[in-house]
Protein backbone atom coordinates (compact mmCIF):
# COMPACT_ATOMS: atom_id res chain seq x y z
CA UNK A 1 0.00 0.00 0.00
CA UNK A 2 1.39 3.36 -1.06
CA UNK A 3 0.69 6.15 1.42
CA UNK A 4 -0.36 9.13 -0.69
CA UNK A 5 -1.03 12.71 0.43
CA UNK A 6 -4.83 12.27 0.29
CA UNK A 7 -4.52 9.17 2.48
CA UNK A 8 -2.35 11.05 4.98
CA UNK A 9 -4.94 13.84 5.14
CA UNK A 10 -7.69 11.27 5.68
CA UNK A 11 -5.75 9.64 8.51
CA UNK A 12 -5.14 13.06 10.07
CA UNK A 13 -8.91 13.55 10.28
CA UNK A 14 -9.22 10.42 12.41
CA UNK A 15 -6.25 11.55 14.54
CA UNK A 16 -7.80 14.99 15.11
CA UNK A 17 -11.04 13.42 16.42
CA UNK A 18 -9.78 12.46 19.92
CA UNK A 19 -7.87 15.76 20.18
CA UNK A 20 -11.06 17.67 19.42
CA UNK A 21 -13.02 15.56 21.90
CA UNK A 22 -10.47 16.06 24.70
CA UNK A 23 -10.40 19.84 24.21
CA UNK A 24 -14.19 20.07 24.23
CA UNK A 25 -14.51 18.01 27.41
CA UNK A 26 -11.87 20.09 29.23
CA UNK A 27 -14.08 23.13 28.78
CA UNK A 28 -13.21 26.76 29.32
CA UNK A 29 -12.68 29.56 26.82
CA UNK A 30 -9.44 28.53 25.14
CA UNK A 31 -10.02 24.74 24.97
CA UNK A 32 -13.57 25.19 23.63
CA UNK A 33 -12.51 27.61 20.91
CA UNK A 34 -9.61 25.33 20.00
CA UNK A 35 -11.98 22.38 19.84
CA UNK A 36 -14.18 24.26 17.37
CA UNK A 37 -11.16 25.16 15.21
CA UNK A 38 -9.87 21.56 15.27
CA UNK A 39 -13.26 20.22 14.22
CA UNK A 40 -13.60 22.73 11.38
CA UNK A 41 -10.10 21.86 10.14
CA UNK A 42 -10.93 18.15 10.31
CA UNK A 43 -14.19 18.75 8.43
CA UNK A 44 -12.34 20.66 5.70
CA UNK A 45 -9.97 17.71 5.21
CA UNK A 46 -13.02 15.65 4.21
CA UNK A 47 -13.30 17.79 1.09
CA UNK A 48 -9.57 18.30 0.62
CA UNK A 49 -8.51 14.64 0.51
CA UNK A 50 -11.15 13.79 -2.09
CA UNK A 51 -10.27 16.80 -4.23
CA UNK A 52 -6.55 15.99 -4.16
CA UNK A 53 -7.19 12.32 -4.98
CA UNK A 54 -9.25 13.27 -8.02
CA UNK A 55 -7.00 16.15 -9.09
CA UNK A 56 -3.79 14.11 -9.10
CA UNK A 57 -5.21 10.70 -9.89
CA UNK A 58 -4.37 9.25 -6.49
CA UNK A 59 -7.68 7.53 -5.77
CA UNK A 60 -7.24 4.09 -4.26
CA UNK A 61 -9.29 1.27 -2.83
CA UNK A 62 -7.70 1.82 0.57
CA UNK A 63 -8.53 5.53 0.46
CA UNK A 64 -12.12 4.72 -0.46
CA UNK A 65 -12.26 2.43 2.57
CA UNK A 66 -10.76 4.71 5.21
CA UNK A 67 -12.39 7.98 4.09
CA UNK A 68 -15.93 7.17 5.36
CA UNK A 69 -14.39 5.50 8.42
CA UNK A 70 -12.53 8.72 9.31
CA UNK A 71 -15.77 10.67 8.85
CA UNK A 72 -17.60 8.36 11.24
CA UNK A 73 -14.83 8.60 13.84
CA UNK A 74 -15.02 12.40 13.76
CA UNK A 75 -18.80 12.67 14.02
CA UNK A 76 -18.95 9.90 16.65
CA UNK A 77 -16.41 11.77 18.78
CA UNK A 78 -18.58 14.90 18.57
CA UNK A 79 -21.83 13.14 19.49
CA UNK A 80 -20.26 11.25 22.39
CA UNK A 81 -18.71 14.48 23.67
CA UNK A 82 -22.11 16.19 23.50
CA UNK A 83 -23.66 13.33 25.45
CA UNK A 84 -20.91 13.47 28.10
CA UNK A 85 -21.55 17.20 28.45
CA UNK A 86 -25.26 16.52 28.94
CA UNK A 87 -26.29 18.32 25.75
CA UNK A 88 -27.95 15.37 24.00
CA UNK A 89 -29.54 12.10 25.02
CA UNK A 90 -27.39 8.95 25.07
CA UNK A 91 -30.05 6.82 23.38
CA UNK A 92 -30.05 9.14 20.37
CA UNK A 93 -26.26 8.99 20.17
CA UNK A 94 -26.46 5.20 20.41
CA UNK A 95 -28.81 5.05 17.40
CA UNK A 96 -26.55 7.30 15.33
CA UNK A 97 -23.35 5.45 16.24
CA UNK A 98 -24.82 1.96 15.66
CA UNK A 99 -26.27 2.99 12.29
CA UNK A 100 -23.00 4.54 11.12
CA UNK A 101 -20.94 1.59 12.38
CA UNK A 102 -23.25 -0.95 10.72
CA UNK A 103 -23.20 0.79 7.33
CA UNK A 104 -19.42 1.26 7.50
CA UNK A 105 -18.84 -2.45 8.20
CA UNK A 106 -21.30 -3.42 5.48
CA UNK A 107 -19.66 -1.09 2.99
CA UNK A 108 -16.19 -2.40 3.84
CA UNK A 109 -17.36 -5.99 3.35
CA UNK A 110 -18.99 -5.14 0.00
CA UNK A 111 -15.82 -3.43 -1.21
CA UNK A 112 -13.74 -6.42 -0.13
CA UNK A 113 -15.76 -8.77 -2.36
CA UNK A 114 -15.76 -6.32 -5.26
CA UNK A 115 -19.42 -5.34 -4.92
CA UNK A 116 -19.51 -1.58 -4.28
CA UNK A 117 -22.69 -0.45 -2.57
CA UNK A 118 -25.17 1.99 -4.08
CA UNK A 119 -25.15 5.28 -2.17
CA UNK A 120 -28.28 7.41 -2.45
CA UNK A 121 -28.59 11.18 -2.23
CA UNK A 122 -30.23 10.79 1.17
CA UNK A 123 -26.91 9.59 2.63
CA UNK A 124 -25.38 12.92 1.62
CA UNK A 125 -28.31 14.71 3.23
CA UNK A 126 -27.67 12.73 6.42
CA UNK A 127 -24.00 13.76 6.46
CA UNK A 128 -24.94 17.40 5.83
CA UNK A 129 -27.53 17.37 8.65
CA UNK A 130 -25.11 15.76 11.10
CA UNK A 131 -22.26 18.15 10.31
CA UNK A 132 -24.56 21.19 10.41
CA UNK A 133 -25.92 20.20 13.82
CA UNK A 134 -22.44 19.58 15.23
CA UNK A 135 -20.97 22.83 13.91
CA UNK A 136 -23.92 24.92 15.13
CA UNK A 137 -23.65 23.45 18.63
CA UNK A 138 -19.88 23.96 18.69
CA UNK A 139 -20.09 27.54 17.45
CA UNK A 140 -22.65 28.53 20.06
CA UNK A 141 -20.73 26.75 22.81
CA UNK A 142 -17.73 28.91 21.91
CA UNK A 143 -19.93 32.03 21.74
CA UNK A 144 -20.82 31.53 25.40
CA UNK A 145 -17.11 31.46 26.24
CA UNK A 146 -16.17 34.66 24.38
CA UNK A 147 -16.69 38.35 25.27
CA UNK A 148 -19.27 39.01 22.56
CA UNK A 149 -22.41 41.19 22.40
CA UNK A 150 -25.15 40.20 24.82
CA UNK A 151 -27.62 39.40 22.02
CA UNK A 152 -25.24 36.71 20.74
CA UNK A 153 -25.01 35.21 24.22
CA UNK A 154 -28.80 35.28 24.44
CA UNK A 155 -29.13 33.56 21.06
CA UNK A 156 -26.56 30.93 22.04
CA UNK A 157 -28.35 30.29 25.33
CA UNK A 158 -31.62 29.81 23.46
CA UNK A 159 -30.11 27.46 20.84
CA UNK A 160 -28.51 25.36 23.57
CA UNK A 161 -31.68 25.03 25.64
CA UNK A 162 -32.39 21.32 26.43
CA UNK A 163 -35.78 21.26 24.59
CA UNK A 164 -34.26 22.84 21.46
CA UNK A 165 -31.30 20.44 21.46
CA UNK A 166 -33.60 17.50 22.15
CA UNK A 167 -35.81 18.25 19.14
CA UNK A 168 -32.94 19.01 16.76
CA UNK A 169 -30.93 15.95 17.84
CA UNK A 170 -34.08 13.83 17.48
CA UNK A 171 -34.39 15.04 13.89
CA UNK A 172 -30.73 14.12 13.30
CA UNK A 173 -31.26 10.65 14.79
CA UNK A 174 -34.43 9.98 12.78
CA UNK A 175 -32.80 11.02 9.50
CA UNK A 176 -29.71 8.96 10.32
CA UNK A 177 -31.69 5.80 11.13
CA UNK A 178 -34.02 6.23 8.14
CA UNK A 179 -31.13 6.60 5.68
CA UNK A 180 -29.50 3.55 7.26
CA UNK A 181 -32.62 1.47 6.66
CA UNK A 182 -32.80 2.78 3.10
CA UNK A 183 -29.11 1.92 2.63
CA UNK A 184 -29.69 -1.74 3.51
CA UNK A 185 -32.93 -1.98 1.50
CA UNK A 186 -31.32 -0.57 -1.66
CA UNK A 187 -28.40 -2.99 -1.26
CA UNK A 188 -30.50 -5.91 -0.03
CA UNK A 189 -29.12 -8.36 -2.60
CA UNK A 190 -25.59 -7.95 -1.23
CA UNK A 191 -26.93 -8.00 2.33
CA UNK A 192 -28.70 -11.30 1.61
CA UNK A 193 -25.51 -12.85 0.26
CA UNK A 194 -23.45 -11.64 3.21
CA UNK A 195 -26.00 -13.04 5.68
CA UNK A 196 -25.99 -16.42 3.91
CA UNK A 197 -22.20 -16.48 3.90
CA UNK A 198 -22.08 -15.54 7.58
CA UNK A 199 -24.57 -18.30 8.42
CA UNK A 200 -22.54 -20.88 6.51
CA UNK A 201 -19.35 -19.82 8.30
CA UNK A 202 -20.93 -19.94 11.76
CA UNK A 203 -23.03 -23.09 11.23
CA UNK A 204 -20.20 -25.56 12.09
CA UNK A 205 -19.50 -23.64 15.29
CA UNK A 206 -23.19 -23.67 16.23
CA UNK A 207 -23.37 -27.45 15.69
CA UNK A 208 -20.30 -28.00 17.87
CA UNK A 209 -21.79 -25.81 20.61
CA UNK A 210 -25.08 -27.71 20.51
CA UNK A 211 -23.26 -31.06 20.84
CA UNK A 212 -21.26 -29.72 23.76
CA UNK A 213 -24.39 -28.48 25.53
CA UNK A 214 -26.17 -31.82 25.01
CA UNK A 215 -23.19 -33.71 26.39
CA UNK A 216 -23.02 -31.36 29.37
CA UNK A 217 -26.71 -31.85 30.22
CA UNK A 218 -26.33 -35.65 30.10
CA UNK A 219 -23.44 -35.59 32.56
Amino acid sequence: MKLTLPNIITISRAVLAPIFMALLLVGGRVPTVLAVLVFIIAAITDYLDGWLARRYGQSSAWGTLIDPLADKILTTAAFIAFALLGLVEWWMVFLVVVRDAATTVFRSYADSIGKPLITSWSAKVKTFVQMTFIIIVLVFLSVLQLPLPSWLHLLASWILLPPVLYITMLIVAVITVWTGIEYFVVNRSILRRSCIKFFRLTLPGIKILRRFLRRDTRT
